[in-house]
């Protein structure tokens, strides 16, 4: 399959879904109030997060500590998953010419996401620690939206999300298994 609207032709089964389902999803296009609203939730969906974490550790009784040892965990997933991305060098959709660059970002390597990647591992470190299946879902909700957000903003392809959810989820609740009750 050749495609004749980007520079070069993708040799990578994956990159050729990849985009087959970026446009499918008519990522980077649409209504100015969509674009809008996934700029916003892009660059701002860090803040419910975290208040998130601090509303699942207040009561636990490791308390700011589990706030401190899940957010130390998310950078070190963070750090990992961009070395991994500069290894692959995956191009964003927006550097391909798929769309505009919404976000302003440089033309680095996007695979696996590492928004994906930090809100995966937060939710996977608090799923053991909260009881709560409503602070659950609140996280779930901002980890899905922050993805919708990234992907529709020409930032990522869908798997490049997928991808860095499912690992930091994984390491996430690895690590989040270890700690205390």
């Amino acid at each position: 399959m050749t495609d004749q609207t980007l520079p070069i032709a993708p040799a990578s089964p994956w990159l050729r879904f990849d985009i087959w389902l970026f446009r499918r999803l008519r990522a980077g296009r649409g209504p100015a109030l969509g674009l809008t609203l996934a700029r916003l939730v892009a660059r701002w969906s860090w803040l419910p997060l975290l208040a998130l974490v601090v509303l699942v550790a207040l009561p636990h009784r490791l308390g700011p500590a589990l706030a401190l040892l899940c957010l130390a965990w998310a950078g070190l997933v963070q750090l990992a998953g961009k070395r991994l991305a500069r290894r692959w060098q995956a191009p964003r959709p927006f550097a391909l010419g798929l769309c505009a660059n919404h976000l302003g970002h440089g033309g680095r390597a996007g695979f696996p996401s590492s928004h994906a990647l930090v809100m995966g591992a937060v939710l996977g470190v608090l799923l053991p620690h909260t009881g709560s299946g409503a602070m659950i879902a609140a996280m779930a909700v901002v980890a899905l939206g922050t993805g919708w957000a990234r992907v529709h903003t020409g930032a990522h392809f869908p798997l490049d999300v997928i991808a860095g959810l499912a690992l930091g989820v994984a390491s996430g609740l690895a690590f989040g298994l270890v700690l205390p009750a």
